[in-house]
C-alpha cells in the first residue's frame, strides 16, 4: 500500500491510497465468497455454487463494489494509523481507479486536530488580576462563596479567551458543527423542564426555526472549540496529567453515582476533568 498525504486548509488532511493489484484481487476473491453466500444455482446447495457460476450470475460490476467497500475500509483504517493520524468524524472517501487486475486506488479526505500555536500564556494568566470580593456586613457566608465562585470562573474564562485570540489555528468546521448540535440538544432537554412548554413552542416564541436557532449557536461553539483546544494544548505543553490516587478516588464517586457505567469511558472522562481543572488552577496562579 503506498500513501501520499496533502494537507489542506482548515485542518483537513488528503490521504491518497495505492493498493497493489495483487491485493486487490485478494479482495475480489473474498467479495465472489461474500455474495456467493446468498445466490442459489440449481444443482449446488446455496452459497456452495463454483467460484465461476457465481461471478457469472452476480455480475462483475456488484462484485467490483464489493471488493471496493471492503478494500477502502481496511485500507483507510491501516492508512490513518500508519500515518498516525486523530480523524475528527467520517471521511470523504472517492475512489480515483478501480478494474480487475489493476491497482486500486482512492482518496479519504479528512479533518483532524489543528495545530495550534500558542502565544506566551504564562504572561497573559499573569496578567488577568484577581479581583477582591466585596461583601457587605448582611451578606452571609454561603453569598460570599457563590460571589468567589463566580469570580473565580470569571477569571478562568477571561484567561483562557485571551489566549485563545492569541493563539492561531484553524477549527476544522466539523468541530463547530458537532458543537452547535450539542448545544442545541441541550436546548431541546431543558426547554420542557425548565421553561415548562415544548420544544416547538419555545421555537414559536422566539420566532425561529430550528435550523436558525442551530446557526445561532455558531459563534459561541466557536468560542468553546477554541478554548478547549487551548486548554488541550497548554495541558500537552506543561505535561499536565492527574495523579493516579487521585484518579481513582473521583473514579469511585462517580462509580457509586452510576454503578453501571463504562469503566473505560469512566477512566477517560475521569482523566480528562481532573486534567482541565489542573491546568486551569495552573493558569490562575501565575
Amino acid at each position: 500500500m503506498k500513501i501520499t498525504q496533502q494537507n489542506l486548509s482548515q485542518s483537513q488532511i488528503e490521504l491518497k491510497i495505492e493498493v497493489p493489484s495483487a491485493e486487490f484481487q485478494d479482495f475480489m476473491e473474498k467479495a465472489v465468497l461474500e455474495l456467493g453466500q446468498e445466490i442459489e444455482v440449481e444443482g449446488f446447495r446455496k452459497g456452495k455454487a463454483p467460484k465461476e457460476m457465481i461471478e457469472k450470475k452476480v455480475g462483475q460490476e456488484k462484485i467490483l463494489q464489493q471488493a471496493s467497500q471492503d478494500c477502502v475500509k481496511e485500507n483507510y483504517l491501516k492508512a490513518v494509523k500508519e500515518q498516525k493520524l486523530e480523524p475528527l468524524g467520517q471521511p470523504e472517501i472517492e475512489v480515483l481507479k478501480m478494474a480487475p487486475g489493476n491497482d486500486f486506488e482512492f482518496k479519504a479526505k479528512i479533518a483532524v486536530l489543528p495545530e495550534i500555536k500558542l502565544p506566551d500564556y504564562r504572561k497573559i494568566a499573569s496578567q488577568v488580576k484577581k479581583q477582591e470580593v466585596k461583601v457587605s456586613q448582611e451578606e452571609i457566608d454561603r453569598l460570599k462563596q457563590e460571589k468567589e465562585k463566580a469570580e473565580k470562573e470569571k477569571r478562568r474564562q477571561e484567561i483562557l479567551a485571551k489566549i485563545a485570540q492569541e493563539s492561531k489555528m484553524e477549527i476544522p468546521p466539523v468541530l463547530i458543527d458537532s458543537e452547535q448540535k450539542r448545544m442545541l440538544g441541550s436546548v431541546k432537554g431543558q426547554v420542557p423542564q425548565m421553561l415548562g412548554i415544548s420544544f416547538a413552542e419555545y421555537l414559536k416564541k422566539l420566532n425561529k426555526t430550528e435550523e436558525e436557532l442551530l446557526s445561532s449557536f455558531s459563534a459561541e461553539a466557536e468560542k468553546r472549540i477554541k478554548n478547549s483546544l487551548v486548554l488541550r494544548e497548554i495541558e500537552k505543553q506543561e505535561k499536565i496529567v492527574p495523579d493516579e490516587k487521585e484518579l481513582e478516588k473521583e473514579m469511585a464517586k462517580i462509580s457509586q453515582l452510576d454503578p453501571g457505567i463504562d469503566k473505560n469511558q469512566l477512566r477517560e472522562y475521569t482523566e480528562s476533568v481532573i486534567k482541565n481543572e489542573k491546568t486551569l488552577q495552573f493558569l490562575e496562579n501565575l
